[in-house]
């Protein structure tokens, strides 16, 4: 398997996985529930898998890849937002005190990233024949 299919596909894994905590927030917040361990468990593990994913993107960037994009920079501050939201956000409303508040800013973070990696994808839709 090379290496932009790997990635590509971390994209897709981490897509579904922010909204899937996105909406598992958005849950919470319905019924008044705060977020437990459960949930920041699994938002580690998604900034980690976005963390994975901007290593390997790294890697393809310096390997030449970043040529076949059509707007590499872009992709590239897409890339830098997704790694940084998570860590900003939860230093921003982990200290609230109405979970209620907390849950919500969390599951829009998470869509709002969500919706971050669908248009990195979009992005770098163009692939050469070479790379499929």
């Amino acid at each position: 398997m090379s290496l932009p299919v790997i990635h590509a596909g971390l994209a897709n894994t981490a897509a579904l996985f922010l909204a899937a905590i996105g909406v598992w927030a958005l849950y919470q917040r319905i019924r008044s529930n705060p977020l437990g361990s459960n949930w920041f468990g699994a938002m580690v593990i998604a900034e980690a898998l976005l963390l994975v994913q901007s290593v390997t993107g790294t890697i393809l960037y310096f390997q030449g890849f970043g040529a076949v994009l059509p707007r590499p920079f872009i992709h590239i501050l897409y890339g830098i937002v997704s790694i940084i939201t998570l860590p900003a956000a939860y230093g921003y409303f982990g200290s609230l005190e109405d979970e209620n508040v907390k849950s919500l800013a969390m599951a829009v973070t998470s869509l709002f990233l969500w919706g971050i990696i669908l248009r990195a994808t979009s992005v770098a839709s163009y692939l050469p024949p070479y790379l499929q």
